[in-house]
């Protein structure tokens, strides 16, 4: 984060009065030519510059005073941790309402996050000024109300299933990043503290909080030391900081409740909330760091599992992820550094660190997202969201299940939630991949999404799909058109595009990766292929014969990707604002591979083993320019405009058993261990400016966002199957 100042001004003192007449009067020679200003030409940085500017300076000066210190004791006052380039230490501060501009909610129908974000951008607005896009979304959630307990999709399916809390959640978003506002409503008249919540049938829900579950005194006593790839030289860790963090104490601190957190709200009541919300906002960047590690080495993990299991040599993705885990784990020595700088490592008493309105945000969010965005993944996958008059959730006496003995599970959420329970357990047990909306046998794999979040300030979107796929020669696999086994082919693919606008309503590619593995003849193709910012970076298109395996983790790296400026009245006074955004993008592939063919004897042996992981995380950030003397400005903060990480594993072979089989002699069998995880935050963050005028100093969001992020599992199918069966 950078920040721009008046150097040499800033210490000279703020004259509120006493300028004498003589320095307030301009000469005389120049009064025709040189007019009195207006408090919009003294703050405009050009009229300071220019001849009249410098006749009639002390003039504006004390017009400018004048006026900053009117809106100062005008404007609203709280209690904010200024930057490390102001001080770093809590001040009252006079401070401007944030509004969104033009903003930009569309897409992620498959995710909760999109549904959480869509449906309180609609409160944080006040529902006024709606766009199309909102106003339909808005229109549907009244449709929901209308039609009673009758479910017409899966995101309505969650809503009701959770009506208790997605009412409160929903309308909550009217106080975007006011963690403390949040808090307030929450044990409030209308909250969702201190009491059981229902859904939309009156069906008790489980409670928010898990008595079973313990949870540490603040995030850094989260912190382990992580284990390595066998063979690596591991990080290690010396500092003090890291001794005092692994306390298994800390790390079990609390149970988390509703009396819990009231009771630490009332121990910090005279702590202000911005340092409280800070202090949790470092957290949850050391948090994002452990998380980080500890997806690079599961990702390995699983991978390393695979290669050596089908006899593949591992050595060059263990360097690779030992480098990575390496560099981590020196960021978290950092971050502990810091933490205990600011005195977070104390187990002996509490500390600020320890919770802040923003952590009750954040843990409720913890609690709640898994458990619905399971349902609403369960719910896609096994609908297909047909909610049709002909749809099997509507007609499931056409599927001849004992157990639904019930046509129409349509018409409230318990209904559905016994759906899908049965339902789902039958596919699972079937001995062939089927499409459970159809009930037709599958040969692959695919899910995808789209979404974009944000207004004209910063936004930012994506794009994806991943999958699997059987196929003969070119064609996808089909009953009528089966040709010589030896021709059976696999592919495994995945895509990411990255999207955003900086000071712009227009939104422009910022990234694109993709990557894919395929059997051809006999061995396999292998491709690679990343853009940014419209440059192609990586083109990779090889054929390897046989037997092989390739490791690669390719990040592309682009500093100030984007670029552009703008201005932000800070009380009249006109400044430069610079913005743009960082990426750091690319395609983790660890991938092995066999082929063997035989077309005389109609022989063939296949397998694709391995991961193939586009990220991309993008955060904007500012600079801040100001031409008026005795002002100076600073920036804090960062927003993340969309940070997802998409790994595809899978494992997939097609193989001829012996003659000597005991039960399936002479048969192509198709083995498959496939999944996709989805590990994305959208838009969270805050960028404040913050402004001095000698002893007063007033706060501006320039853009403010709580976000909503999720980690969860789009699909994982595991079959061992004659290929007969697939038809």
């Amino acid at each position: 984060m950078t920040q721009g100042k008046n150097k040499g001004l800033l210490g000279r003192p703020v004259r509120w009065a006493g300028l004498s007449v003589a320095m307030l009067t301009a000469p005389t020679a120049f009064a025709a030519e040189c007019p009195t200003p207006t408090l919009e030409q003294c703050a405009n940085v050009d009229y300071r510059a220019d001849t009249c500017g410098s006749v009639h300076d002390a003039y504006c000066q004390q017009l400018v005073e004048s006026e900053w210190k009117a809106r100062w004791e005008a404007s609203p006052k709280q209690v904010a941790e200024m930057p490390e380039e102001m001080g770093g230490k809590p001040r009252k501060v006079g401070t401007q309402a944030w509004t969104p501009g033009a903003t930009r909610f569309q897409g992620m129908d498959q995710s909760l996050a999109g549904q959480v974000l869509k449906g309180q951008v609609l409160y944080l607005k006040n529902l006024e000024n709606l766009t199309k896009a909102e106003k339909a979304y808005f229109a549907q959630l009244e449709g929901w109300d209308k039609n009673g307990t009758q479910l017409t999709s899966c995101q309505e399916y969650v809503h009701e299933k959770y009506y208790g809390f997605s009412r409160f959640e929903q309308r909550a978003g009217r106080y975007g990043d006011d963690a403390r506002a949040f808090f307030d409503a929450a044990y409030g008249k209308e909250g969702i503290a201190h009491r059981t919540l229902y859904s939309l049938d009156e069906q008790a829900l489980a409670p928010i909080w898990n008595p079973q579950q313990r949870v540490a005194k603040n995030a850094y006593f989260r912190f382990v030391p992580g284990a390595y790839p066998q063979g690596a030289k591991p990080y290690v860790f010396e500092s003090e900081a890291a001794k005092l963090a692994e306390n298994p104490e800390a790390r079990e601190w609390a149970v988390a409740s509703d009396s819990w957190h009231q009771e630490m709200n009332e121990v910090f009541s005279g702590v202000p909330d911005d340092v409280l919300d800070q202090r949790q906002r470092e957290q949850e960047e050391f948090t994002a760091l452990l998380a980080r590690r500890e997806s690079v080495y599961q990702e390995w993990l699983k991978t390393a599992e695979l290669l050596r299991s089908r006899d593949h040599d591992t050595k060059a993705l263990d360097a690779a992820a030992a480098e990575r885990l390496y560099g981590l784990d020196k960021a978290i020595e950092e971050g502990l550094v810091k933490a205990q700088a600011r005195g977070c490592l104390d187990a002996s008493s509490p500390t600020p660190c320890d919770w802040s309105p923003r952590r009750y945000k954040e843990m409720l969010e913890e609690a709640m997202a898994p458990r619905r965005a399971a349902d609403l993944r369960a719910c896609l996958f096994l609908t297909g969201n047909d909610f049709s008059a002909e749809s099997f959730v509507r007609n499931a006496d056409k599927l001849d299940i004992k157990a639904l003995d019930q046509k129409d599970y349509t018409l409230d959420s318990r209904l559905l939630e016994e759906y899908l329970e049965t339902y789902g357990t039958h596919v699972a047990a079937l001995d062939a991949p089927v499409d459970p909306p159809t009930g037709a046998t599958r040969h692959g794999g695919e899910a995808g999404d789209s979404g974009y979040a944000g207004d004209n300030t910063f936004g930012g979107g994506y794009s994806y799909k991943a999958g699997w796929e059987v196929s003969q020669g070119t064609a996808p696999l089909r009953a009528a058109t089966l040709g010589p086994w030896c021709e059976s082919n696999v592919r495994l693919y995945g895509e990411f595009t990255g999207y955003v606008n900086v000071f712009s309503p227009t939104p422009f590619e910022l990234a694109h990766v993709h990557g894919e593995a395929a059997t051809e003849g006999n061995g396999l193709r292998f491709k690679v292929n990343a853009r940014v910012m419209g440059l192609a970076i990586v083109g990779l298109d090889q054929h390897y014969p046989l037997r092989f395996t390739f490791a690669s983790d390719t990040p592309f790296f682009k500093r100030d990707a984007a670029y552009a400026a703008t201005t932000f009245v800070v009380w009249f006074i006109p400044v430069t604002i610079k913005g743009g955004v960082s990426a750091d993008t690319g395609i983790k592939v660890d991938i092995g591979g066999a082929v063997t063919r035989d077309c005389a004897l109609d022989l063939v042996g296949i397998d694709v083993v391995g991961s193939i992981t586009p990220y991309l995380a993008i955060k904007g950030f500012v600079s801040v320019g100001i031409g008026i003397p005795f002002l100076q400005v600073a920036v804090r903060g960062e927003v993340t405009l969309t940070r997802v990480n998409l790994p595809l594993t899978s494992d997939i072979g097609i193989y001829l058993s012996s003659p000597s089989h005991p039960t399936n002699p002479n048969t192509l069998f198709l083995r498959l261990k496939a999944g996709l995880d989805l590990e994305v935050r959208f838009l969270d963050g805050t960028i404040l400016l913050y402004a001095e005028m000698g002893d007063l100093s007033a706060q501006f969001p320039v853009f403010s966002w709580s976000g909503f992020g999720m980690k969860t599992n789009i699909f994982t199918e595991t079959v061992a199957v004659p290929l007969a069966r697939l038809f």
